[in-house]
């Protein structure tokens, strides 16, 4: 299965050399400081044929200069280059110096910086990095380039190595990575309402040892910033083998529709962000940030699978180009894993379908009571239902571990079991006596599908969900997938998909007569959807 190529969004990190001493640092600062450039500096550079606009500026630094450094100033200065490239493309860089006993200009006290510890006693030179839709080891390569070209402005010579070798592996960090794809709006509307995000919300939710945080901003508009935080802990129970937190977060402009439907900003990036502030405040080495950026990228794709969304990168269907994503398929794609969403799904609802099944009243109606008032105690369910306490702790304990009673307040152990129910109560549909039927719905099992069948297999297999009426009835087949009804198309065939639909519920013993009524809802490769029953699509069933 082919997968779209992510592509950066921000990064930040430091870069340290100890390689020559403060020579870059102090070079920089003899062409910068007097005659011509009074410390400021524009100029448009070409680097391999990309056109770049830069700045050099300076700012005062926090320490205090040695007396040999000659310069009549209390602090010394840090140096910022700030490149803007092709489309949005950015890369900011702060060059500092680093020397062994480094001092607080205005205190005299030591800064206890980690430099000496690191390095010894030698000077040398520490860079602050922070590009835009620009990769980091792109931006490594941007900055002996911009160095040069700064010189060469000032008809100065400079030592051409420079920032050309590598920065130390382990002490220079990276603190935040962030990548994205662009998505078609209506694509990633699935993710956000009723998608996986509230999925995995909804999985996390009773789990003991995980932080996890469901942000939605819809106020401007649909998708505007919507974000899904996790903790190491969470992060863990989701993906094998993951170890850094990180946020999931569906952007989209707070006015999309003031731009044209054919430019990209039309539709919302899919992001995923690896920063320290949600891993207990810890950078990653230089060396280890491709495994931060497969990580970011497993999550990606992961994601927008477990929502059974394509992750073919056929730009025209659901991915975006623009500036920087190229929607094109990855040369080497990651892991996919079985999605845990519907394992506790299935979990939760076979608790449910297994206790309300032969409850008998005075349980039923305890479990009405707590699902609608929350958490009650055992003396007020007792006057409420006019029963003796002895009766509603019977009723507790046949309930089984739905309920927690703790000092006589009886709720709900999970908040899934108390919304599920609450619903149906609330429901001038359903009553709780038909729960055990709902929950085979929502399973996408009725009476007359096997939990093994062919086709319920089959259903799995494709991503389909088939929903029923009331009456438990077969009500419309939705595929997720897309399909076409053209013979030359290289997606799959939406009539040979409605022919093994057929057979396999013919397989699995039930009347294909019915079943032939049913509409058939799938995705074009344009987008649209399209439905027709599947009978009718279905050739010679």
């Amino acid at each position: 299965m082919s997968q779209p190529e992510t592509t950066p969004h921000e990064s930040h990190g430091r870069w340290k050399w100890d390689t020559w001493g403060r020579g870059p640092y102090d070079a920089l600062s003899s062409v910068m400081l007097g005659p011509p450039f009074e410390g400021h500096l524009k100029l448009d550079v070409d680097v391999d044929g990309e056109p770049w606009h830069l700045e050099v500026t300076y700012s005062k630094s926090g320490f205090k200069p040695r007396p040999r450094d000659n310069i009549n100033a209390s602090r010394l200065y840090e140096w910022d280059i700030k490149g803007r490239g092709p489309g949005e493309a950015k890369a900011s860089f702060n060059i500092s110096p680093r020397f062994p006993n480094m001092r607080h200009w205005e205190t005299g006290d030591p800064v206890g910086l980690p430099w000496e510890n690191q390095f010894g006693e030698v000077d040398g030179v520490d860079v602050e990095y922070e590009p835009s839709n620009v990769e980091p080891e792109r931006t490594l390569e941007l900055l002996p380039e911009f160095y040069a070209a700064i010189f060469e402005e000032a008809g100065e010579s400079v030592y051409p190595e420079y920032f050309r070798k590598p920065p130390h592996p382990t002490y220079s960090r990276e603190w935040a990575h962030e990548r994205y794809v662009r998505m078609r709006r209506e694509w990633a509307e699935k993710l956000a309402s009723a998608g996986v995000l509230q999925k995995i919300t909804h999985h996390l939710t009773d789990m003991e040892g995980v932080i996890a945080e469901l942000k939605i901003n819809n106020k401007e508009v649909v998708n505007h910033q919507n974000r899904l935080v996790l903790d190491p802990a969470a992060v863990s129970e989701l993906l094998p083998g993951h170890s850094y937190g990180r946020k999931f977060e569906i952007y989209q402009l707070k006015d999309p529709d003031a731009v044209s439907k054919d430019h990209p900003s039309y539709h919302p990036k899919v992001e995923v962000l690896v920063n320290k502030k949600m891993n207990d405040r810890e950078a990653w080495a230089w060396a280890e940030r491709r495994e931060v950026v497969e990580e970011i990228d497993e999550t990606l794709m992961n994601f927008i699978n477990w929502d059974d969304i394509p992750l073919a990168p056929d730009a025209s269907a659901v991915y975006v180009a623009d500036d920087h994503f190229e929607a094109v398929a990855r040369d080497d794609p990651v892991e996919l894993y079985p999605d845990p969403t519907p394992r506790l799904e299935a979990k939760s609802d076979h608790l449910l379908l297994t206790t309300l099944r032969d409850l008998g009243k005075t349980p039923r109606d305890v479990a009405e009571k707590v699902s609608t008032d929350g958490g009650v105690t055992v003396d007020d369910l007792a006057d409420e239902l006019g029963k003796h306490p002895s009766t509603i702790y019977r009723a507790i304990e046949e309930l089984g571990e739905l309920l927690d009673l703790e000092n006589g307040q009886v709720s709900y152990r999970a908040r899934k079991y108390r919304e599920e129910i609450r619903a149906l109560v609330e429901s001038a549909e359903y009553g709780i006596e038909s729960y055990a039927d709902r929950i085979q719905h929502i399973m996408g099992l009725a009476d007359h599908v096997a939990e093994c069948s062919p086709f319920q297999k089959w259903l799995a297999e494709h991503g389909a969900e088939l929903e029923f009426d009331q009456e438990g009835e077969p009500k419309r087949l939705r595929i997720d997938t897309i399909l076409s009804t053209l013979k030359a198309s290289s997606f799959e065939s939406a009539q040979e998909v409605a022919r093994e639909a057929i057979e396999k519920w013919r397989h699995s013993g039930n009347d294909p007569a019915l079943f032939s009524r049913v509409p058939m809802l799938w995705r074009t490769p344009g987008g649209d959807t399209e439905t027709r029953p599947v009978g009718r699509l279905a050739p010679d069933w």
